[in-house]
C-alpha cells in the first residue's frame, strides 16, 4: 500500500487535489496484440458463444458509471453471445463474497482492492501479459499503481486506478468558523491540529466534522492510516517486523485525536460505513469529511446550491509531512473460473481507450486514471 505525499505548490486546482499526485502524460494508439496472430485486441473467439461470465464489483458511489459499466458488459455479452451477469454489492460484502466464490466458484472476474491481490495471490490467474499491453498503450501506468499492483513482479489482475480523496468542506461554515480564503481550497494548508480546531468551532454550532470510522473498506482506511504516518507511526518497519504502531508521537496524536472526537466530530462516526458521511454532508449535518468527490458529483445534479457552497482541500498535515493512502484496484480473474477464456476477452476488450475512457471520464474526477495517457485529458479542465 502506497504512502503517498502529495506535491504542496500553490495554485492547483480543485481537480489537481482530486488527481492525488498523479502526473504526466502520453498518447498511445490503440494496437493489435504485438506478435499475437488472430483476432484484435479485445476481440472475442465465435467458440465462447452460448457460455456464461460473472463479474463481481463493489458497488459505485457514482450511480451512472455503475450503469454505464453493466450497459458496457451487456453490449459486449450479446456481440459476442455470452451471458454476462453483472454483480454490485455492497463494499463491506465483497471480500466474503470472494472468499465464498474462491471456495465454490460461481464468479470469473472480481474487483480487488488495493493489498487484495497479495491476500488472494494464490487464488489469482496471472495477467501480466495483459495487465503490460495495457500500460504500454496509455504510456505507462500510473506511480500508484506500479507501487501496489505487482505480486513478486506479476500482474495478478489488470490495475483500472482508484479514486481519490480530499477534505470535502462548507465555503461558508468555514467562513463562519474564522478560515480565511475558505473559497479557494487551494490556499487552504492546515495542520490536523488546526483542522480540529476548526471542527470545535463548528460542533458548537451544530455543523460538525463528520468521519467515517466504522468497519469498513474506503473512509475510515483513508483517514486512519495518513493520520498514523504523518505522525512517524507504521504498522510495522521496512524490514516486516520491527513494530512501529506505538511511537510517543503517535500516542500523543491519538491522545489529541481522541480529545477531537469529542470536541468537533459526528460522535456516531464509529458506525458508519463508507455512505453515511455522504448522506450526512449532504443533508447539511455536518461541515466537513474526508471523502472521494462522489459528494461534489451528487450534489452538483440533485443539490445544486451545496455544490456551489462546497470545495476540496489536501489532507491535513503533521509533524512527519502530508500522507495519502493511494493503492490501485485491480480487476482479477479467479483460478477456479469456469470460463477464464471469455473473462480474458471481456478485460482486453473493456480495458480498450473507447470503453474504458467513457467510464473513466463519466465519472469526473472521482476515480483517477491507471495510466499517464490521462493525466491531462481534457477532462480535468470542465470544472476547475
Amino acid at each position: 500500500m502506497e504512502k503517498k505525499k502529495p506535491t504542496e505548490k500553490k495554485g492547483l486546482s480543485r481537480r489537481e487535489f482530486l488527481k492525488a499526485g498523479a502526473v504526466g502524460a502520453a498518447v498511445v494508439g490503440l494496437e493489435k496484440l504485438a506478435g499475437s496472430p488472430g483476432p484484435a485486441f479485445g476481440q472475442a473467439p465465435a467458440a465462447l458463444k452460448g457460455t456464461r461470465l460473472a463479474i463481481l464489483q463493489g458497488t459505485y458511489f457514482i450511480p451512472a458509471a455503475q450503469e454505464l459499466y453493466r450497459k458496457q458488459a451487456q453490449e459486449w455479452g450479446k456481440a459476442t453471445g455470452v451471458n454476462v451477469v453483472t454483480d454490485f454489492l455492497n463494499w463491506p460484502d465483497l471480500q466474503p463474497k470472494i472468499a465464498a466464490a474462491i471456495q465454490a466458484g460461481g464468479v470469473d472476474i472480481v474487483e480487488l482492492w488495493p493489498i487484495w491481490n497479495f491476500l488472494y495471490q494464490k487464488n489469482l490467474l496471472d495477467l501480466t501479459d495483459l495487465a503490460e499491453e495495457v500500460g504500454q498503450r496509455g504510456g505507462g501506468f500510473e506511480p500508484f499503481v506500479l507501487n501496489s499492483c505487482k505480486v513478486q513482479g506479476r500482474f495478478l489482475g489488470i490495475p483500472f486506478g482508484h479514486s481519490g480523496t480530499a477534505v470535502n468542506y462548507r465555503i461558508s461554515w468555514f467562513k463562519e468558523a474564522g478560515v480565511a480564503d475558505a473559497e479557494d481550497g487551494r490556499k487552504l494548508d492546515m495542520t490536523w491540529d488546526e483542522y480540529f480546531a476548526v471542527g470545535k468551532k463548528l460542533k458548537a454550532q451544530g455543523k460538525p466534522i463528520g468521519q467515517a470510522l466504522g468497519h469498513s473498506t474506503g473512509d475510515p482506511q483513508s483517514f486512519c492510516y495518513p493520520y498514523m504516518w504523518c505522525h512517524g507511526a507504521m504498522e510495522v518497519d521496512t524490514d516486516g517486523k520491527t513494530v512501529r504502531f506505538n511511537k510517543p508521537e503517535f500516542v500523543d496524536a491519538m491522545k489529541r485525536f481522541i480529545q477531537a472526537w469529542k470536541d468537533a466530530h459526528d460522535e456516531t462516526g464509529t458506525s458508519w460505513d463508507d455512505s453515511n458521511n455522504n448522506r450526512a454532508f449532504l443533508a447539511g449535518q455536518i461541515s466537513a469529511t474526508i471523502n472521494g468527490a462522489s459528494i461534489y458529483w451528487v450534489a452538483r445534479k440533485n443539490q445544486p446550491e451545496i455544490a456551489k457552497d462546497m470545495n476540496h482541500m489536501l489532507f491535513p498535515r503533521g509533524p512527519a509531512g502530508r500522507f495519502y493512502q493511494l493503492g490501485s484496484r485491480t480487476f482479477a480473474i479467479l483460478k477456479n473460473s469456469k470460463n477464464i477464456p471469455a473473462a480474458k476477452e471481456f478485460l482486453k476488450w473493456w480495458f480498450e481507450d473507447k470503453q474504458y475512457d467513457e467510464w473513466w471520464r463519466l465519472q469526473a474526477g472521482y476515480h483517477l486514471q491507471h495510466t499517464v495517457r490521462l493525466a491531462k485529458d481534457p477532462m480535468w479542465d470542465q470544472d476547475p
